[in-house]
């Protein structure tokens, strides 16, 4: 089964470099209007809007690059805030792999911004003109953001190889991040309020960093079951159905004995097909799980149920790239948080903190799009 690349509606699809890319309208509006200002013409608009994109655009190709180097098979997602690269790694990585993927997106965009240094002190531009303008937000969106992502902050790349370099595991390291992230964002947050030049956006920048890494110490913070594993969600998110039993087994991470108990129960009444999916999807029968999952997910667009076992069979076989998918897609507001929090302790246990991170930027991503009432539509995946 393949899973094509999610992010909402999607505005263009195509491939750079052989690295598939999905862009989401979100994009344009956000980075348009935060190139607005009075005074600005639509010509400039338009160039601002323009090499921002390639700017996020190039700045994920570093990060893809890097990553299909170890082997795997990365797609880029450019959504409202900026862009996400997904991708799942063939084996456990290094810190010090993780930390070189984390830092070659912005390194690919100093890179570019050190070369439009040196053009421009051999060009001759008029001041005032649109190639001088060009050439500025250039500079800004290359130079400037890349210095910007290297703060150490979550979830910026800067963060990401911070948390790295800290000492202890990688959930004490993940709490230590957020510590440090929230102290330095409130720093810039008051440094906003008490300086005139600084613009609005950096308070607004600041504010939706800390949130982040509250969000995150909480769910950190969170009473787990054994293994660090929140309790399971609530029977409406799992069932509600005869095969409560099974699902709970499922959540437990034991599908053979939910199998065992599906086969002993009497046939009847109106089956739970899409239990009945996730069961064979994670007892060795994957394609056929998956097929009958997504068969119910057409069937019943939405379905909080079966995108929520959907999910779990992802989880139980360690598909992460699929869960940040899912997060990125029209289903996000669907997915139960305790089995998003679960995935990302899932993955950071088992040493993957690449795949850790990228759920947690996803989720972020979901949060954002329903804070700003992007509403679930029908499935965009196909088995």
């Amino acid at each position: 089964m393949s899973t094509p690349m999610q992010g909402g509606q999607a505005l263009a699809r195509f491939r750079v470099l052989g690295f598939p890319v999905h862009v989401h309208w979100s994009f344009f509006l956000f980075v348009g209007l935060l190139g607005w200002r009075p005074g600005v013409t639509w010509q400039q608009l338009a160039i601002w809007v323009a090499l921002a994109f390639v700017a996020v655009l190039v700045h994920e190709l570093g990060h893809a690059v890097a990553a299909r180097r170890i082997g795997a098979k990365p797609e880029i997602a450019i959504v409202a805030l900026g862009g996400v690269t997904t991708y799942q790694p063939p084996s456990a990585l290094s810190r010090l792999t993780s930390l070189g993927i984390s830092l070659a997106g912005p390194a690919v965009g100093l890179l570019f911004g050190g070369v439009l240094l040196l053009v421009s002190r051999n060009v001759d531009l008029d001041p005032y003109g649109l190639g001088a303008y060009a050439l500025d937000m250039a500079l800004f969106t290359t130079l400037g953001w890349s210095v910007l992502n290297l703060l150490p902050i979550v979830p910026l790349d800067g963060g990401q190889a911070m948390r790295e370099l800290l000492p202890g595991n990688p959930v004490v390291r993940g709490r230590r991040a957020s510590i440090v992230s929230i102290v330095l964002a409130v720093a810039i947050g008051f440094l906003a309020l008490l300086t005139p030049g600084i613009s609005q956006f950096a308070l607004i920048f600041a504010a939706f960093l800390v949130i982040v890494n509250v969000a995150a110490l909480r769910s950190a913070s969170a009473p787990a079951t054994a293994g660090n594993v929140p309790p399971a969600p609530r029977a409406t998110a799992i069932g509600g159905r005869p095969e409560d039993g099974a699902a709970r087994l499922l959540w437990e991470g034991r599908p053979e004995d939910a199998r065992a108990l599906l086969e002993r129960t009497p046939a009847g009444g109106q089956p739970d097909l899409a239990l009945h999916g996730a069961v064979l999807a994670t007892t060795g029968q994957r394609e056929q799980g998956f097929a009958l999952l997504y068969q119910e997910w057409a069937r019943r667009p939405g379905d909080a149920h079966v995108t929520a076992l959907i999910t779990l069979a992802h989880l139980l076989l360690g598909e992460w790239r699929d869960i940040a998918r899912l997060l990125t897609g029209p289903a996000a507001g669907a997915v139960p948080p305790a089995m998003v929090t679960r995935a990302i302790a899932t993955a950071r246990a088992n040493g993957d903190e690449q795949a850790a991170r990228d759920l947690e930027r996803a989720a972020q991503l979901a949060a954002s799009r329903a804070r700003e009432g992007e509403a679930p539509s029908g499935p965009e995946v196909s088995p």
